[in-house]
């Protein structure tokens, strides 16, 4: 019964299995945040004698819904739920009675190569210009680039190891011999432990806040309105090898795709790609008669 639920005690036993299954902490944190924010709702919402169920998980996603939550949000609480109720509560969960939210097809922001080179450009210091390099060099995603470790990077074959990305995969990238150098200018200058990026404190990783704050400012000082997160350097970079003529299988495996489909959404972004491609409308020559307003 949901009177007979102690929210700490489950959300503490729910950390603990997903830590045991290998789930990033990141994840671990998401989902439990998400269990412990459900307990509470239906435990004020619903009659203490009710038995926990699907309808409960129902009411809480569309309450979520309401309030005008983003599709990515909603779809980490659907995973979040989805698990517990079928991992730790062994329930027969329907996809019939309640589907995964449909994604949102939303455009992702894209910066010009020339957006770019002002954004690194005018960052507040030379640390916040090479993690922004780094970023748009690599591919990587965010948590993937603070956890960078120095005996991670191999100089000499210009690769970079990459642990435990989404899906808790390794994989090797290559980076331009360009980045490379610029690493090795910035380690005399910082001479980082541990991590290619430390935080406040040597052998620190680089906080994921300290990191976005870093794009923020350069933003600003680089005066591009349009808004942008570290996310749309990883965007940019997809994009404008695309444009390049880069191979999408060979993008696939630096960006850590598991279907090559995701990779090739980015195809819809490129601009230079389509720059020859002749439209109907500049074969033909229209006489306008702009005085005829009626």
């Amino acid at each position: 019964m949901i009177s007979d639920l102690n929210v700490s005690k489950e959300v503490e036993g729910y950390r603990r299995y997903l830590m045991l299954a290998n789930f990033k902490k990141s994840t671990v944190s998401m989902y439990c945040r998400t269990l412990e924010k459900f307990l509470e709702k239906t435990k004020v919402d619903f009659a203490p004698t009710e038995q926990l169920n699907q309808s409960h998980a129902q009411s809480y996603l569309l309450m979520r819904l309401e309030q005008g939550k983003a599709w990515s949000s909603i779809n980490v609480d659907y995973s979040s739920l989805r698990k517990y109720f079928k991992e730790r509560l062994d329930y027969n969960w329907s996809m019939r009675k309640m589907p995964r939210p449909r994604r949102e097809k939303i455009l992702p922001a894209i910066l010009s190569r020339q957006e770019v080179q002002r954004l690194i450009e005018r960052a507040p210091t030379f640390k916040h210009q090479v993690f922004l390099t780094f970023l748009y060099a690599s591919g990587c995603r965010l948590s993937e680039a603070t956890h960078v470790r120095l005996i991670d990077i191999d100089g000499e074959r210009n690769q970079i190891h990459i642990h435990r990305g989404k899906g808790a995969k390794d994989r090797k990238i290559l980076v331009p011999k360009k980045l490379i150098v610029l690493l090795r200018v910035y380690y005399q200058h910082y001479k980082p432990e541990v991590y290619l990026f430390n935080g406040r404190h040597k052998g620190k990783a680089y906080s994921a806040g300290a990191a976005q704050w870093s794009i923020r400012r350069a933003r600003a000082l680089a005066g591009i309105k349009r808004k942008c997160n570290i996310h749309a350097l990883r965007n940019c970079y997809a994009t404008h090898h695309l444009e390049l003529g880069t191979d999408l299988v060979f993008l696939q495996q630096q960006l850590g795709h598991k279907n090559l489909k995701t990779t090739a959404k980015y195809i819809r972004l490129c601009i230079e790609r389509y720059q020859n491609v002749q439209h109907p409308l500049d074969r033909v020559e229209i006489k306008y008669h702009p005085k005829k307003l009626m």
